[in-house]
């Protein structure tokens, strides 16, 4: 993974809902919660009848993490929540992290937030390192 990568990608052991389950007991465990959960395959199923491998998004966030970083800059707020994405793909269930480093880098790139984002950062990839397997 180079410094710019967007995201932090594991492959996970089992289909995508048990990752997903996995994976949200993994963030509960950090102080995260999933303040909503978007299963992208059944929405494109039912709006368009279209059939495609098992997407699902989780929004999470660490309210402690969010004040600290809403204090640090309002605007930070169209940045919120981390999201974090299960999918199908090639028979394998992958896991991608979108970085909040590079995430905060690109688009607000105050020092407080920096440090911010990688603490945050760090609890996330454990979160999905763990629910993987690695």
């Amino acid at each position: 993974m180079s410094r710019n990568d967007p995201t932090y990608r594991r492959v996970a052991a089992g289909d995508p809902e048990a990752v997903t389950a996995r994976l949200e007991a993994e963030l509960k465990c950090r102080g995260f919660g999933v303040l909503s959960t978007i299963r992208v395959h059944e929405i494109l199923r039912e709006k368009l009848g279209s059939r495609v491998a098992p997407v699902i998004l989780l929004d999470v966030c660490s309210p402690r993490h969010a004040l600290a970083a809403l204090s640090a800059s309002r605007e930070v707020a169209t940045l919120l929540p981390c999201k974090i994405a299960v999918s199908e793909e090639g028979g394998r269930t992958q896991i991608a992290l979108q970085r909040p480093t590079v995430v905060l880098g690109a688009f607000l790139p105050l020092p407080a937030l920096q440090e911010l984002g990688d603490q945050v950062e760090g609890e996330l990839r454990a979160a999905v390192d763990a629910s993987a397997g690695t």
